[in-house]
């Protein structure tokens, strides 16, 4: 097979195909994978006079020691779509790129740019009392620099799973105090994840899907295990097209055809270009999706973010697929 590993990276599909060039992109995608935790959630007090310090653990195991969460600067858009749900939104003092939901979010808040392009100096120029970052974040270099600042900095789980959901929940609404809207939204997710679980039931049918993050030399770039887009598929019951594949890879016409995708799955802020580019491809044109004209898209973050509208995401990209003609 003639394809080309590419590193998990997730938040990055989102803000290249809206912000980058291509060249900026194919240079920024070249940033390491994703690397997955999970957090050990639990808060400890410690009396330190008129107010008690906490002392968090985060999902590489550090113990962090917090003194306040009023200055928070949010690097990834599951955090800042999280803290805006559990009612936290004043807390947050800046952003990243990839904050793109709720959209008031990058409009009311300081941009602290591109999650895996962050600058330490830009971050501590705006002095907060503590960083959430997810575990993907980066350059490593400017996350060992926003350490060794003596900020508290917090690595949040980045794995894409209903079950990592729940916990990120609870893991930020322990650290901003936010415990009883931490378990109503754990349990409104919980709610919508069986009903999930009953449209599958009742959709049996499982169609091949392709994930196309973006087009390299008139050929795609797909998802393969260990993808937030794998992960994604399968929640809502279908199977990935490129389960075969490790990452993201550029498949050629010759492998496209074997691949057989029923449907190809794309973000809203590509899909057009992606759309007409493989359309024009004979090879395309001989599978399934392309002989039926199957595409579904959906906005990057939503697609692929895995925070609290997953389980709405994943239902609504259910029914869009059996609307497609291929139901699952």
């Amino acid at each position: 097979m003639n394809t080309q590993h590419i590193s998990e990276e997730h938040r990055f599909q989102l803000l290249a195909a809206s912000r980058y060039s291509r060249r900026t992109f194919g240079a920024l995608l070249t940033f390491g994978v994703a690397s997955v935790c999970l957090p050990r959630v639990g808060l400890a007090q410690q009396a330190t006079g008129a107010e008690a310090s906490r002392i968090v653990t985060d999902c590489r195991g550090r113990r962090v020691t917090l003194h306040g969460a009023t200055r928070i600067a949010s690097i990834g858009g599951t955090i800042t779509e999280t803290l805006y749900a559990l009612g936290r939104s004043g807390d947050i003092l800046a952003v990243d790129q990839t904050s793109t939901w709720p959209e008031q979010a990058r409009k009311e808040k300081k941009d602290l740019g591109y999650m895996r392009a962050i600058s330490s100096e830009g971050v501590l120029s705006l002095r907060p009392d503590l960083v959430l970052a997810m575990n993907d974040a980066g350059p490593p270099a400017a996350m060992d620099q926003l350490v060794a600042s003596g900020i508290p900095l917090v690595f949040v789980d980045a794995t894409p799973s209903p079950d990592a959901i729940e916990r990120r929940t609870r893991f930020l609404a322990d650290i901003v105090g936010a415990h009883a809207e931490g378990d109503r939204l754990s349990q409104s997710i919980t709610t919508q994840f069986k009903q999930l679980d009953t449209w599958r039931a009742e959709h049996p049918a499982k169609p091949r899907v392709l994930f196309v993050m973006r087009m390299t030399n008139n050929r795609p770039m797909a998802a393969g295990t260990g993808t937030a887009a794998d992960a994604m598929i399968r929640l809502v019951g279908a199977v990935n097209a490129g389960g075969g594949m490790q990452g993201y890879k550029i498949v050629d016409q010759e492998n496209l055809v074997a691949l057989k995708p029923d449907i190809i799955l794309l973000m809203d802020q590509t899909a057009a270009v992606i759309r007409a580019d493989l359309l024009a491809d004979p090879g395309f044109r001989l599978t399934p999706a392309g002989r039926n004209n199957v595409f579904v898209s959906m906005e990057g973050e939503r697609l692929l973010g895995f925070g609290p509208r997953t389980p709405q995401a994943a239902l609504d990209l259910a029914k869009m697929m059996a609307a497609a003609g291929h139901p699952v």
